[in-house]
């Protein structure tokens, strides 16, 4: 794949729901760049289709899973709030929590066609 920080496992169920699931553990010095590979895709898939994201059993071609768990030493594990805009791909996360260790999920699921356009442009499994 032309990404660098996610690295997917893909799985198809019978009826042809391609899903592929990321799990990301960087540094923090790499926090800002995972974020930013997760701008680009998401922003690839709004422009794939930007009815998306939406449950794909009601008629989306796309949908997603964000999940961001921040590490503070010497905390217990917090969420981070994201702000999201697939329009822009943009994704931030306030300046203080991408100095913390961090743990990205990121489940990304479509159609036949989407997983078809997905695995050209990205060169993904």
């Amino acid at each position: 794949m032309d990404l660098q920080l996610l690295d997917f496992d893909c799985s198809e169920d019978p009826e042809g729901v391609v899903c592929w699931d990321a799990l990301a553990q960087p540094q923090p010095r790499h926090n800002g760049a995972l974020l930013q590979e997760v701008a680009q895709l998401l922003a690839w898939a709004h422009a794939f289709d930007a009815q998306g994201p939406g449950p794909l059993e009601e008629g989306a071609h796309w949908n997603f899973d964000l999940h961001v768990t921040l590490c503070p030493e010497g905390s217990d594990p917090q969420t981070g709030h994201l702000i999201i805009d697939l329009q822009t791909g943009q994704i931030t996360l306030p300046a203080a929590d991408l100095a913390h260790p961090l743990t990205l999920s990121l489940s990304l699921s479509g159609t036949s066609g989407f997983a078809q356009a997905f695995r050209e442009h990205w060169g993904a499994p």
